[in-house]
């Protein structure tokens, strides 16, 4: 596996969970549905002008949305910055619909909202990319050199996080079904590398937990028996 988007290949496609989260909604996805979405979410992507080395904005809550649009981009060879400043030279951002509209885009970029409803110049993304078709069109001279993750004056490449990705699962000893509760920001690269990634890489459970819940980790500070330290994942 060479690049991050290998992770929603459509050979990875089973029954088993890979995302919950009981954070005001109870949702679930399992590996066929993520896997699916996520490429339907970067065909759509490539509709409005996202192409290799295009910048992608996310605004992160706690909702499968901001991961699929991370996959959908790095399809594409999309960079992607979550949590992004308000003025941001992306051509696509995806927000909750009741903050889109206070950021300022470069002319002919898009918006595209998961929460709220949509509005001139605002497409849902329920709507949007559930309806698409999950052809996602993959360049091919994307590789383990490209960009895919920014953090502020920083860009992380798909092969620098994959590795991470296996470092983490390693350490920590991540198998199939064990759900990595997310405690902290994903605008720190190193908790989409252990809270996304890494559980994804190795058929694990992506986890936004409710208020009472806990996962068999986390990353950031919680109740679980073991933590990950973002710091020192990447």
């Amino acid at each position: 596996m060479d690049t991050v988007g290998e992770i929603v290949a459509r050979e990875r496609r089973t029954r088993e969970p890979a995302l919950r989260a009981q954070t005001g909604v109870n949702l679930r996805y399992d590996y066929y549905q993520f896997c699916t979405t996520a490429h339907k979410a970067g065909n759509f992507f490539s509709h409005r002008g996202v192409r290799a080395g295009s910048l992608v904005g996310v605004v992160r809550e706690e909702s499968g949305a901001p991961l699929l649009s991370l996959f959908g981009a790095a399809l594409l060879g999309a960079r992607v910055c979550f949590d992004p400043p308000h003025d941001l030279g992306a051509r696509l951002l995806v927000a909750p619909g009741e903050e889109i509209e206070t950021y300022d885009l470069p002319s002919g970029a898009s918006r595209l909202a998961y929460a709220g409803e949509a509005r001139p110049g605002v497409e849902a993304f329920g709507e949007s990319v559930w309806s698409e078709n999950p052809a996602c069109p993959v360049p091919p001279e994307i590789g383990p050199d490209t960009a895919l993750l920014e953090v502020e004056d920083e860009t992380h490449t798909h092969g620098e996080l994959l590795a991470a990705a296996r470092r983490v699962v390693d350490r920590f000893g991540i198998e199939p079904g064990t759900e990595v509760a997310i405690r902290a920001p994903l605008s720190r690269p190193g908790v989409v590398v252990a809270g996304v990634l890494a559980p994804l890489l190795a058929g694990g459970v992506v986890l936004f937990p409710g208020p009472d819940e806990t996962g068999d980790l986390a990353v950031g500070e919680g109740s679980e028996p073991d933590a990950i330290r973002p710091e020192q994942v990447l």
